[in-house]
């Protein structure tokens, strides 16, 4: 589905719900034609010609905004420079992924297989992993691509993932903020590399900006003239600050992050599949982290946490 914000900027949204494998794209169809973000899926790609493409620009090194870049076979591709070597590195690839922590979170070596678990739609081309891609160049914060009309603006968003990028058109005040996504179970921060300061501070950039229409990779578009865009996303970062506050009320008494995760108020995903469990667990560790910087707590042990 494409959906027109003005003559050159256009989202383009998958057939299906735009959730994993899938995500939103947004499309400038300028002078020079730009695709930010590669996951919406061939079908959804079609009525814009991706051959026709100059520009692909990757919010973040994640399978569902990366897993199409092969659609476009004239383009080049950017990513952010934080996560370049991730593009061509297996195993800094594998590093990111967080999977290292998987023994210790859950108490036995890592058999399952994430890219075994989700069947792939016939319109995503490649499986859940390591893909190669081969980057023309790097993004950094705040690079300006000027596109004829349009002026797009690279902001550097980190949290969800260290080199997380957000564009912003300022003119049209249209922001694409990636997986800055507004999700009703809030952010993702499970990475290796995740930083949910980082995610904070990001999230204020972009209250900052005050877009008059905002998109995100996996939600409806959000204008400005009908809604409080920005109290929605502060209510979107109070998701995760409340889970924090529950988490540090929760240790009056010595727990275990495997204590914390069984708590309903830990618990980030309606699905009791393993890699779900997991990355509950790397977020609640991103939490205590935090809490024991803020001196909010202390470690006992190697395994045990408590009010300070």
């Amino acid at each position: 589905m494409v959906i027109d914000l003005n003559k050159e900027i256009k989202v383009i949204r998958p057939e299906a719900l735009a959730v994993f494998p899938y995500s939103n794209s947004l499309f400038i169809d300028d002078d020079i034609r730009v695709m930010i973000d590669a996951g919406a899926g061939g079908r959804a790609y079609k009525p814009i010609e991706p051959k026709s493409v100059d520009i692909v620009l990757l919010t973040h090194n994640h399978f569902d905004h990366i897993n199409g870049v092969s659609f476009f076979q004239n383009a080049q591709i950017l990513a952010g420079q934080e996560e370049a070597e991730g593009y061509t590195n297996p195993e800094v690839y594998a590093v990111w992924a967080g999977f290292k922590q998987w023994e210790k979170l859950m108490g036995r070596a890592k058999m399952e297989r994430f890219a075994e678990s989700i069947p792939m739609p016939e319109d995503v081309p490649v499986k859940p992993g390591f893909n190669r891609i081969e980057l023309a160049g790097v993004i950094k914060d705040n690079d300006v691509f000027d596109l004829g009309k349009t002026r797009v603006h690279a902001l550097h968003t980190p949290g969800h993932s260290h080199g997380h990028y957000a564009f912003y058109m300022e003119k049209e005040g249209v922001l694409f903020s990636g997986d800055i996504d507004i999700a009703p179970r809030g952010p993702w921060y499970g990475g290796e590399l995740s930083d949910f300061d980082d995610l904070v501070k990001s999230v204020e950039k972009i209250i900052e900006l005050d877009p008059r229409i905002l998109v995100t990779s996996h939600r409806r578009i959000f204008y400005g003239k009908d809604e409080n865009i920005a109290e929605i996303i502060r209510d979107y970062i109070n998701i995760p600050l409340e889970k924090e506050n529950r988490i540090l009320d929760f240790l009056v008494k010595p727990q275990t992050v495997n204590d914390i995760a069984q708590q309903d108020f830990a618990k980030d995903y309606p699905q009791k599949t393993s890699h779900a469990e997991f990355w509950t667990k790397m977020m609640i560790t991103k939490h205590l982290d935090r809490l024991l910087r803020q001196d909010k707590i202390v470690k006992l042990d190697k395994a045990y946490y408590v009010q300070a």
